[in-house]
């Protein structure tokens, strides 16, 4: 489930505003919400969760090879899209390339599923260790919490302990499953996946922030939103930080 957090980082004159989407519409973020932010930050450069395939040479969406509806189907596409639009303004896409065929190549999502539901099993029929046991307990407990997470504004989303709840649930959900896999002859068939799971999460979001990084540099001077599902958010922040940047909330 993705929330929504909006930071801003100051580089000098350059401004980065961190927004963190759900990339389903629902009650507190559609495309008209965002396209409000716009109008107030008046940004002159967006950033998409998207690779660069995505885009023509001169950064507009890549039509000949998607067609346009593919690429409004999430509350930020629809959102910078009509922004560019109305007011000409620059869209870049910051997301690590390869990521669809890496998801593709490896069957990710379905892999992701099964092994949770060999977790469970294993769990149901109490075969796993007593430490394995409270592990699980403790992730379906984290899991069952985000679930049922139901902000009602962008500024109750925006709280520190939404911030700390979404880094926790991820580091519960890659380093906690890959523990358990680690300590478990049953899932030994999957330690692959669960290192490759936790590894390739770390290495997209830190490709995340260098090429947000490098547009900093780019468009010094220059008023920047980056747009991300809010499940990155964290790390994101994190790693920002680690640059010296200094980050404000959107509602200070």
């Amino acid at each position: 489930m993705f929330n929504l957090l909006i930071a801003t980082i100051s580089y000098g004159q350059t401004k980065v505003w961190l927004i963190g989407t759900a990339h389903e519409e629902n009650k507190y973020i559609n495309p008209d919400s965002l396209l409000n932010i716009f109008h107030t930050i008046k940004p002159d450069l967006i950033l998409l969760e998207l690779e660069d395939e995505h885009f023509t040479k001169d950064f507009q969406y890549n039509v000949e090879k998607y067609p346009l509806k593919y690429f409004l189907t999430t509350n930020e596409n629809i959102a910078s899209y009509k922004y560019q639009q109305q007011n000409g303004i620059q869209l870049r896409p910051f997301d690590l390339n390869g990521r669809h065929d890496f998801y593709k190549k490896e069957n990710y999502l379905e892999q992701e599923n099964k092994l949770f539901r060999e977790m469970l099993d294993l769990y149901k029929k109490d075969k796993f260790s007593d430490v394995c046991k409270a592990d699980f307990e403790i992730l379906l407990t984290v899991l069952q919490s985000n679930s049922e997470l139901n902000f009602h504004s962008l500024r109750e989303a925006n709280t520190a302990a939404a911030t700390k709840f979404l880094a926790l649930k991820n580091k519960v959900s890659f380093d906690l499953m890959l523990s358990i896999v680690l300590r478990t002859n049953e899932l030994k068939n999957w330690l692959r996946f669960a290192k490759l799971r936790k590894d390739y999460w770390d290495v997209r979001n830190k490709a995340m922030a260098e090429n947000i990084l490098r547009y900093v540099n780019e468009f010094k001077g220059k008023e920047i939103i980056v747009l991300v599902g809010n499940d990155h958010k964290y790390a994101l922040l994190d790693l920002l930080k680690q640059n010296n940047l200094e980050v404000k909330n959107f509602y200070d």
